[in-house]
């Protein structure tokens, strides 16, 4: 199983990264496709997932300034979604979630490595 799902059921897109996967682990890949697109849109990060139900989402971020991260989630089961995480501390985190549903949330997260 890969992403969850049996290989059969992969979309294009997964198909893809696998591919890209398997290329750089045999040391004939360079950058990825997934690599490539995020950097010609100037993102910080770049995915696309799907759950069980085959409901795919895609998600792009970008940081706004060094502690401030937002990203957009567009599909899924959930629909459209805008989160907003602001680093108070090396540890704090608050964030922040808009979805079009008119669902929000807020809250302070602590993380710590160990």
């Amino acid at each position: 199983m890969f992403f969850g799902r049996d290989i059969t059921q992969l979309s294009a897109f997964q198909a893809l990264q696998l591919a890209s996967a398997v290329a750089a682990l045999a040391g004939q890949g360079g950058e990825g496709i997934v690599s490539r697109l995020r950097g010609s849109f100037g993102l910080d990060d770049l995915d696309v997932t799907s759950d069980e139900d085959g409901n795919t989402a895609v998600r792009a971020g970008r940081y706004l300034s060094e502690n401030v991260y937002t990203d957009v989630t567009v599909g899924g089961a959930d629909g459209p979604e805008v989160s907003l995480n602001i680093d108070l501390t090396p540890n704090i985190t608050a964030r922040g979630t808009l979805g079009a549903d008119a669902n929000t949330g807020i809250g302070i997260f602590i993380e710590r490595d160990y």
